[in-house]
């Protein structure tokens, strides 16, 4: 008896949600998404932002583009930047992802490195062969 398509990915979906690295790629384009909604309604740009963290445009890019694993403390002071709050919660899990919830495409085959999923706020350097 062969495996259908559909159990074979219910059988990824169930292993990928118990996934660390997925679940916190997850949390930061949620906090991605968040900070998006967050400068349009206030009307602000990056460059902006990043003069009030001083910082530069290119690091609020990174933020955006999921690049870093923020600390908690980086996301505070974003937000007290923009003059709003966090709330970070856990909670049982009700069900699996919720249908709103779409996997990126770059996610199967980014982060491939092994140190890029670590606690801290800049990603880590990439090594270059000596000849």
């Amino acid at each position: 008896m062969s495996i259908s398509s559909i159990e074979r990915y219910r059988e990824w979906q169930r292993r990928i949600e118990n996934d660390p690295l997925f679940v916190a790629e997850l949390m930061k384009l949620a906090f991605a998404d968040d900070l998006v909604r967050l400068l349009e309604a206030r009307g602000l740009k990056r460059t902006e932002l990043a003069e009030k963290l001083g910082t530069n445009r290119g690091y609020i890019t990174r933020i955006l583009n999921t690049e870093y694993n923020l600390s908690i403390e980086t996301m505070a002071k974003i937000a007290l930047a923009l003059d709003a709050s966090i709330t970070l919660s856990m909670k049982p899990r009700e069900s699996t992802l919720p249908a709103a919830v779409a996997v990126p495409a770059f996610a199967v085959h980014r982060r491939t490195r092994r140190n890029e999923f670590v606690a801290s706020d800049k990603p880590a350097r990439r090594r270059t062969r000596k000849p």
